[in-house]
């Protein structure tokens, strides 16, 4: 790769606050936020006195490292022991959300007519 061409993907590469918004569909104040809670990593942006600059090389990268591979997809992955018929392995057990409970029926007192 020329040098030229690497410069101007160094150009196209950091973004300012309004720009890095709007690559991502969002807000300034939404990004903002993510930045403070901390959604957004300090590699990813950096402070150049009032202007946040943004790198999208930087958070293409981030980004696929938040991706989690199921151990079975990892070629490196050791394969895992089964359990011995008969035992129950919890990780294995879906979790259920506990049924909704239904509303109260207000008292024929309370009803307004």
């Amino acid at each position: 790769m020329s040098a030229a061409h690497q410069s101007i993907e160094d150009e196209h590469d950091k973004l300012t606050e309004v720009q890095f918004a709007a690559f991502l569909g969002t807000t300034v104040a939404a990004l903002r936020t993510r930045r403070f809670r901390k959604q957004i990593p300090e590699g990813v942006w950096i402070k150049l006195g009032r202007e946040t600059i943004y790198s999208k090389r930087r958070y293409d990268e981030w980004l696929e490292n938040q991706w989690t591979c199921p151990p079975g997809w990892k070629s490196s992955a050791t394969p895992s022991v089964s359990a011995s018929p008969g035992t129950e392995d919890v990780a294995a057990k879906h979790f259920r959300f506990p049924s909704r409970k239904k509303a109260s029926r207000l008292h024929p007192d309370c009803v307004l007519r």
